[in-house]
Formats: C-alpha cells, sequence, structure tokens
C-alpha cells in the first residue's frame, strides 16, 4: 500500500467517524458537557472543550492501559 492511499483511507475513516458523530444521539453526552467553556461577547463566540478534551483523554488512556 502506498502512502498516498493510506492518507485517502485515514481521511475517509476521519470523515465516516465525523458524520457518525454529528448524525447519531450516542455521544449526546459529550455534546453538552458542563466542563466545556462557552463566551459569547458581542458576535465573538468562543468555545473552550475542557471537558470533553479530559473525557477522549481518559477513554485513550484506559484503552492503552488494557492492551
Amino acid at each position: 500500500m502506498t502512502f498516498g492511499k493510506l492518507i485517502i483511507i485515514i481521511g475517509a475513516i476521519f470523515v465516516l467517524i465525523g458524520l457518525f458523530y454529528e448524525y447519531t444521539s450516542i455521544f449526546s453526552f459529550m455534546k453538552n458537557n458542563p466542563l466545556d467553556f462557552k463566551f459569547t461577547i458581542g458576535n465573538t463566540k468562543i468555545y473552550f472543550p475542557l471537558g470533553t478534551c479530559l473525557i477522549i483523554s481518559i477513554v485513550i488512556t484506559l484503552l492503552i492501559k488494557l492492551f
């Protein structure tokens, strides 16, 4: 497998994961996480997903420790 095909396959996987995340309700607990910071000042919106990053980090750490 060439490097170009590998990049295309990885990109397609990311697109499928994004579509799955957007159009299913399985990950709905991550969309309104109370630890995510949201600021609105005039027309400017700032969103910092600290809680979502922590959840993802814990899950990935547990998976790595498991294997």
